[in-house]
């Protein structure tokens, strides 16, 4: 089962975690009717129950953060600035304490497992009054205090994973398109040579290819338009492949360009966009393929 679809936990995780959380607090209901002091027996419990759930979510937070995982770090592990493009890096520091802090917790508990009983015994009895004591009240509350402990946990752990990771990736993919917007509109002025961009994009560095990529937005060079060809022709990541595609638009208006050229980027882009999956329909990237192809028209068909 998918856990995400458009962005949202899809129904039957909020379903789940609906019927989990109510089975707990009809539990606690039904508990403080039974007893001589519903009304406090109720409020207490629901005070116990939040404060656990909210310790147990935070565990699940420091478990659920994502992990930093780009091209460039892949291709340059030691290189803290490939997992960036020019002058953005994303602050990992939430990444790194999140990490200390699950060690730590999971070191601590393992050494502790064998106490957890007597532990639990304990908070129970502490418990006891806050649900109103009488028979059965430190039992209930330690069950109370694990059960939404864990739902807590797995809650947060889940919400981290579905919402933090998109909300994260949404705000790192702003930065690089602001990035690359600026690069596109500074290309003129920053008086980049052709070898210059092409070292940048032979680098193997996605951030710094699309950097490139940029600067042949803005400074069209025919030198360079295998790059953009090469670019074009790779599976690359949907916004690598739309700033590939910018730039062939504006290559595809140099006045200079020999028919062969044409013919070459006109068919890379052909190509590209007979893969829907590549190219889907109403996208950003097929509006600019179908732009450079009504820029490149094909050659009229030879006559006998």
């Amino acid at each position: 089962m998918e856990l995400e679809r458009g962005g949202e936990p899809v129904p039957a995780v909020k379903i789940g975690l609906g019927c989990v959380v109510g089975a707990g607090v009809l539990g606690l209901v039904l508990y403080a009717l039974a007893g001589d002091h519903g009304a406090a027996a109720l409020g207490g419990g629901l005070m116990v129950a939040g404060t656990f759930a909210v310790g147990g979510g935070l565990l699940g937070f420091l478990f659920g953060i994502p992990r930093l995982l780009t091209s460039g770090a892949a291709a340059r592990p030691d290189d803290q600035g490939a997992t960036s493009t020019a002058g953005y890096a994303p602050n990992t520091n939430l990444e790194q304490v999140s990490d200390w802090l699950t060690k730590i917790l999971l070191g601590a508990g393992l050494t502790q497992i064998g106490t957890i009983p007597r532990r639990l015994r304990r908070l129970g009895e502490e418990l006891a009054p806050v649900l109103g004591g009488g028979e059965g009240a430190a039992a209930f509350a330690a069950a109370l205090a694990v059960y939404f402990t864990v739902l807590g946990f797995v809650a947060g752990w889940l919400l981290t994973r579905l919402l933090l990771a998109r909300a994260l990736t949404a705000a790192d993919r702003q930065t690089l398109a602001d990035s690359v917007n600026q690069t596109a509109i500074a290309a003129a002025g920053l008086g980049f040579s052709s070898e210059q961009v092409r070292t940048l994009f032979e680098t193997g560095v996605e951030g710094l290819r699309i950097q490139a990529l940029a600067l042949l937005q803005g400074a069209p060079d025919r030198n360079n338009l295998d790059l953009i060809i090469t670019a074009i022709d790779r599976h690359l990541s949907p916004f690598e492949l739309l700033q590939a595609l910018l730039a062939a638009r504006e290559a595809a208006a140099l006045p200079d360009l020999t028919a062969q050229e044409r013919s070459a980027l006109r068919k890379a882009v052909e190509y590209k966009t007979r893969n829907s999956r590549n190219v889907p329909p109403y996208s950003r990237r097929r509006s600019v393929a179908e732009d450079i192809l009504r820029r490149l028209p094909a050659p009229a068909a030879a006559t006998a």
